[in-house]
């Protein structure tokens, strides 16, 4: 059982989840909003939901991960396990109608299939030059956000590296990627009910989180849809909701999170839970020997990193 905190202790620990939320929410909505091209942000959730619910099996295998761990190896269709489009909404939280209209659209792009057993993201479009350059683009990114909290020392001591291949296992860090992505989504979802407004009150928390304590500045409506790649009238709609809850406040035209906000118990338990994604998310990175390549590429020690008892 661990001991309880001290205060000073409770207090660093906040602060540190609020650092750590203000750069991981940032690459969570570059990933997001920016991650597949030709994808809106809500479309490139719902195909890393359906994909990875495809996968789910292989990726409890430590053989099929290795197997599939490369670019150049997604898991054959005849090992993706279709998954229902109710189980995606329920998921999501998105209404039926909602889910399955938007996979639907999917499907015209040649992102999923859809069939009498469910829907699958299919080989052909997870070897396409599309999902290549972007899957490289969030590996990058991911290393970014890696080095930057590093640097700044807000990662506890990871595990020792497994990796044995010749290649970085780039599609197999991707999956942990997009797991932490829809690990993020889920509390965000929990917190305000929706993806939609889950994903349109990110970029206010993350400003949130790496502003000082006591200061206030927000984003006009504008800004927020420019960054989450929404339409304004779902953003004035949903964050007019968002208000009413309580969940953020409107001061001088602008949309904002306040430190009193931030620092109650729904948020506060969120940036806690964030910090520990996180965790889990390059813990599995380091496992993989992702960490041990990028401390070598940056000039760190992986020694200091590593946590040997």
């Amino acid at each position: 059982m661990s001991e309880a905190k001290t205060p000073e202790e409770e207090a660093d620990s906040r602060a540190r989840a609020r650092k750590i939320a203000h750069h991981s929410l940032e690459f969570v909505l570059d990933v997001a909003c920016h991650g597949i091209p030709g994808l809106k942000t809500l479309d490139s959730l719902l195909m890393m939901a359906i994909n990875q619910a495809n996968i789910a099996p292989l990726t409890r295998n430590p053989e099929a991960r290795s197997r599939y761990g490369g670019l150049d190896a997604p898991a054959p269709d005849a090992e993706r396990r279709p998954v229902s489009v109710r189980a995606v909404a329920a998921s999501m939280r998105l209404p039926y109608e909602t889910a399955r209209r938007n996979i639907r659209r999917l499907e015209a792009q040649g992102v999923c299939i859809l069939s009498p057993a469910g829907v699958v993201v299919p080989a052909t479009f997870m070897r396409s030059v599309e999902y290549l350059e972007a899957a490289q683009d969030c590996y990058h990114r991911m290393q970014a956000l890696y080095v930057t909290l590093r640097a700044a020392s807000l990662l506890d001591a990871l595990p020792a590296s497994h990796y044995v291949d010749d290649e970085p296992p780039v599609r197999g860090a991707v999956r942990l990627m997009s797991d932490y992505l829809l690990r993020t989504s889920e509390v965000l979802v929990a917190r305000t009910g929706g993806i939609v407004s889950g994903v349109i009150l990110t970029p206010l928390l993350s400003q949130a989180a790496g502003a000082l304590p006591g200061s206030a500045a927000g984003l006009s409506m504008a800004a927020i849809s420019r960054r989450v790649q929404t339409p304004a009238e779902t953003v004035r709609r949903q964050i007019a909701a968002l208000v009413a809850e309580g969940a953020c406040e409107i001061r001088a035209g602008r949309v904002m999170l306040t430190d009193h906000q931030l620092t109650g118990e729904a948020w506060s338990g969120l940036l806690r839970d964030n910090a520990i994604n996180v965790h889990r998310l390059f813990a599995g990175l380091a496992e993989r020997g992702l960490v041990e390549a990028w401390d070598r590429a940056a000039g760190f020690d992986p020694a200091r990193v590593k946590g040997i008892a």
